[in-house]
């Protein structure tokens, strides 16, 4: 919740200290660094819509000018506020048209409002008319208990495995909404590997992909493919803090062109020095080709934000 958030906040100066974030960049052999806000969610911060949608404005602008300052090293991605469905089209357009940047960051879900309500349509569509990409960021709090009866969830259970949760659900809901059909290029990027989806292929693919549901069957008519094929359309980040079992997982399920290099820096307590080293061993540690591992570390960014 929020008093873990601003805990975190003051404890991490890398946040906004750029001189900082190069140096540590320098340090383990990072050329780039994508920028933008993560938590919380500019909706569950401010609760007035066009205070949200000023509170986006800003926070751009100022991701944008700390992205200029070192042009060579950083590339800026937008904020939205998506408790203020216009100004997420007119929002993300000024990122994308005005301020440089290469794309935006949404939530899984707007405050519990799931993606695939007709007021995100325009968003999308945006997105896709650009060819640039949304990041995909969990959003999940501590006040979301996980039982009846419970005012809060225990043992980060909202963190920890929440976040997977909450990721695979809102990809679901995109899939089953026909998105992949309307914009069959639009580039969408998930947080932790692809979330819950990698390990369960074979789960998903026996219930999604199979006859006998009459709310699948339903579901599958209104689709041009498999489930499973649009699952496998989504761009994955690389943070999963090291795992090399689930970064085979993901891997094997996506294929090397939709895995892109990210650590969720610098939310280790280190500034992100340890997320970061822990990734590049894991992705070392696979036994791929030379030119896969090149594609993850940035030839699939590169290539999605046409530099």
């Amino acid at each position: 919740g929020p008093d873990y958030l601003s805990g975190m906040l003051d404890s991490m100066p890398e946040l906004a200290d750029m001189d900082r974030r190069i140096a540590i960049m320098d340090d383990l052999g990072v050329d780039q660094q994508v920028i933008t806000l993560s938590s919380p969610p500019l909706e569950v911060a401010i609760d007035d819509p066009n205070l949200a949608a000023e509170l986006a404005m800003v926070a751009n602008d100022e991701i944008a000018a700390m992205a200029a300052q070192r042009a060579d090293r950083f590339i800026p991605v937008g904020i939205v506020a998506m408790n203020n469905p216009a100004s997420m089209v007119t929002e993300a357009q000024r990122c994308l048209t005005e301020l440089g940047m290469k794309g935006v960051v949404i939530y899984t879900s707007a405050k519990g409002k799931p993606l695939d309500l007709p007021e995100f349509k325009p968003f999308f569509d945006l997105m896709a008319k650009h060819d640039a990409p949304i990041w995909l960021h969990p959003a999940r709090g501590g006040n979301q208990a996980d039982y009846v009866g419970e005012d809060v969830s225990k043992y980060w259970i909202w963190q920890v495995f929440g976040w997977p949760y909450e990721t695979t659900a809102a990809m679901t809901r995109l899939v089953f909404d026909g998105l992949f059909d309307r914009h069959p290029d639009i580039k969408i990027i998930t947080h932790h590997a692809g979330a819950m989806l990698p390990f369960f292929d074979k789960r998903v693919e026996w219930v999604y992909d199979r006859q006998g549901l009459p709310e699948l069957d339903q579901a599958r008519e209104k689709l041009t493919r498999k489930p499973t094929d649009y699952f496998r359309m989504f761009y994955n980040d690389t943070a999963l803090m090291g795992s090399i079992s689930g970064m085979q997982a993901a891997y094997a399920f996506f294929g090397p062109q939709r895995l892109l290099f990210g650590t969720d820096t610098p939310f280790d307590g280190m500034g992100g020095e340890g997320f970061t080293a822990d990734t590049l061993k894991s992705i070392e540690a696979m036994p791929i080709p030379p030119a896969e591992r090149e594609a993850i570390y940035s030839g699939n960014l590169l290539r999605l934000i046409g530099a």
